[in-house]
């Protein structure tokens, strides 16, 4: 009898540590996320900034950062919308995780 108690609370504990551990896994997961969402976003803003700053014209596309000032963007984890309404205004950028 005291076997199986000493064994039914070991399942017990084992059973709330992975739980503890699953959960833990989860939220470290979801925190690299979000900070992976703004340092990308950060960067597209100074890429546009810098480009600005340069050539005295913000650039025209997601496509001329990546190709003329090295912004790197993970394309099969992000959608970017990036409006140029004109040359001379800052685009509105937005980014969505896919």
């Amino acid at each position: 009898m005291k076997n199986l108690k000493y064994n039914v609370l070991s399942v017990l504990l084992i059973f709330i540590f992975v739980i503890f551990f699953y959960y833990g896994v989860g939220n470290v997961q979801k925190t690299n996320e979000n900070e992976s969402f703004e340092i990308l976003s950060d960067a597209i803003k100074r890429s546009t900034v810098q480009c600005y700053a340069i050539e005295g014209v913000y650039p025209p596309n997601i496509e001329y950062l990546e190709k003329n000032y090295g912004l790197v963007v993970d394309h099969n984890s992000y959608v970017i919308s990036y409006n140029v309404f004109a040359s001379n205004i800052m685009p509105e950028i937005t980014i969505y995780l896919k």
